[in-house]
């Protein structure tokens, strides 16, 4: 009755998945340690943009 089921993979989930398996391999499979990196770069950025026009207040005012 036609084809067998095959996934269809587009180009962007096949670059996420690597991306997934690399962050996983470069923590040894540690899922845990793999979310936490991932929650530090997050805090990190949020930090980064919350001056200026974004809180309303300049790096140098109080």
């Amino acid at each position: 009755m036609g084809d067998p089921a095959v996934p269809i993979l587009d180009e962007a989930q096949v670059a996420l998945d690597e991306r997934i398996n690399n962050l996983l391999a470069a923590h040894n499979g540690d899922a845990r340690a793999a979310l936490e990196t991932l929650l530090l770069a997050v805090d990190i950025r949020a930090s980064r943009i919350s001056y200026g026009f974004v809180s309303g207040t300049l790096p140098d005012q109080p």
